[in-house]
């Protein structure tokens, strides 16, 4: 059996093609129910619970979560099960507090941005927007790449033009539906592929425990894998410090809270909803899928680590040498062990449900990205904008987005696991909407001016990647075997900094104006 051996037929290649096919007859459809901006970039906020729950878990189940988790449960084994505890628990408390979500959704803004020209300034809101999106598009840039990766391993194209070319076809799928409907064809394909998805994971995890040997067998690889994430040094590898550890637990406990609350496609949901008690109650509702959004994946990468190491040495050893060679990542250990126990026909609806995955979360971020682009930068700088120029605005940004994100999909090499890239980017906008969001709903004394400095505090976040850490401990830490700074020491830094910064601009440089009593007096 060869490394790129796969069951994957023409018959699923039928399945995936006919999925596809109905999609861009979703988004013809959807067109037509394109009333104005409202619809375009919220559904016209009448989404109810069930709805929302259903669009919500579709796009936050999409193909990059489903292949960052599987690579963690590769790499890591039990111990990257912290990830769906902490945002589990972190939900569970929004949903029964209503903490943050529940203002904001009073506010009844488009956008997050929007929210800040309302409690703060103009000047506050392009800088927030701009802040966003290039946090959210730098975030989004790998995407492409982890979704075609997925691709290539399933149905075993070995070549390197089949990934570039599979990148495209599935990008110019999702500009095409996205464009036309807007949020209205966002919403009803993600319910569709919310119903496909259901059906995609319950087959894959049915063949992942069976291969394994179902609870004895997991309980058996639990004796000889990676189990405590506070340990900092992966008792299976030889590598020092290639663990979790309670530093990065931390930082990344902090921001995953963070970006339950606050991250702009999930608050897109939030804002769509039909009240504040219904945004609430969504939160509390997610806690079920999203613990299987990070719990199931893990296991098929868990799965695909018992295949390589014990079932099937021989294809093991031919994975770390393709590894080592840079021909392929650990993110293709999961799609290679799926195309391989999963047979022809079934492999074809895993693949749709896959596909349908990395829709899902494209179309929704390429919307919310590109609102903001028309809504909090465009606008205010250039405007007042009628709907109809914002609409093309928006339709423009999008094309503009997918164009970059296709760029940096072919370009960027991730040189880290795909989640910390992820928590990394996402931190740039993140550290600053943190105190800028809480304390504009919370503190009377939050000024513009601490939001801005706040805000532009966010670009900190850049120097977590490995180039910049890299550059940094040789510039001022060069004893290898002394202090080294680590990516989520930078984390904490720049949520540290944004919020200190947030603070003391505030107290020094306070708003001459009272207008945020108003907001307090509205609220309270």
């Amino acid at each position: 059996m060869g490394l790129f051996e796969t069951n994957f037929t023409a018959w699923d290649w039928g399945i995936v093609a006919a999925y596809l096919g109905l999609s861009i007859l979703i988004g013809l459809w959807a067109n037509r129910y394109v009333g104005g901006l409202t619809d375009y970039l919220v559904a016209g906020r009448t989404l109810r619970i069930r709805l929302a729950l259903a669009t919500m878990t579709g796009t936050e189940l999409g193909l990059v979560t489903v292949m960052y988790a599987a690579e963690l449960g590769f790499t890591k084994q039990f111990a990257s099960l912290y990830l769906a505890i902490i945002e589990v628990g972190a939900l569970a408390i929004i949903g029964l507090t209503g903490l943050v979500v529940y203002r904001l959704r009073q506010e009844a803004v488009l956008t997050v941005p929007e929210y800040y020209e309302r409690r703060y300034s103009r000047s506050v809101r392009v800088v927030g927007g701009v802040m966003m999106v290039v946090a959210g598009v730098l975030n989004m840039g790998v995407f492409l790449k982890a979704g075609s990766l997925f691709l290539v391993g399933v149905t075993g194209l070995d070549d390197p033009m089949a990934l570039k070319l599979i990148m495209t076809v599935l990008l110019l799928l999702v500009l095409f539906y996205t464009v036309l409907g807007g949020m209205v064809s966002v919403v009803i394909t993600d319910l569709l592929q919310f119903l496909v998805l259901g059906v995609g994971t319950l087959i894959v995890s049915g063949f992942v425990l069976s291969e394994m040997g179902w609870i004895d067998g997991l309980w058996e690889v639990s004796g000889r894998s990676y189990i405590n994430p506070l340990l900092r040094d992966d008792p299976l590898t030889a590598k020092p410090n290639d663990g979790v550890g309670p530093v990065m637990l931390c930082a990344q406990t902090l921001t995953l809270f963070t970006a339950v609350m606050l991250w702009p496609a999930t608050v897109s949901r939030t804002l769509a909803v039909k009240s504040p008690l219904v945004a609430r109650r969504l939160y509390l509702f997610s806690t079920v899928p999203f613990l299987a959004r990070r719990s199931l994946p893990a296991l098929w990468g868990i799965g695909a680590f018992v295949f390589f190491s014990t079932s099937q040495p021989g294809l093991g050893e031919q994975f770390q040498e393709a590894v080592s060679a840079g021909e392929i990542s650990t993110l293709s250990a999961m799609p290679l062990y799926l195309a391989k126990i999963i047979p022809s026909g079934l492999l074809g609806i895993v693949t749709a449900a896959m596909v349908a995955a990395f829709m899902s979360t494209h179309d929704s971020y390429l919307l919310c990205w590109s609102g903001v682009v028309a809504q909090d930068i465009v606008d205010p700088l250039f405007g007042p904008l009628s709907p109809r120029t914002r609409i093309l605005v928006t339709r423009l940004s999008i094309l503009v987005i997918g164009g970059f994100l296709l760029f940096w999909g072919l370009w960027y090499e991730v040189s880290q696991e795909l989640w910390d890239y992820l928590v990394i980017t996402g931190t740039v906008y993140l550290a600053g909407a943190l105190p800028v969001i809480v304390g504009g709903l919370y503190w009377r004394k939050a000024s513009s001016v601490g939001a801005l400095i706040a805000l532009g505090g966010g670009l900190i976040g850049v120097t977590g990647l490995p180039q910049a850490i890299t550059a940094i401990n040789r510039g001022l830490f060069p004893d290898p075997d002394g202090f080294q700074v680590s990516s989520e020491i930078m984390m904490l830094a720049t949520m540290g900094v944004c919020t200190t910064a947030f603070v003391f601009g505030s107290l020094i440089f306070p708003d001459r104006q009272a207008g945020e009593a108003k907001l307090f007096e509205e609220t309270e």
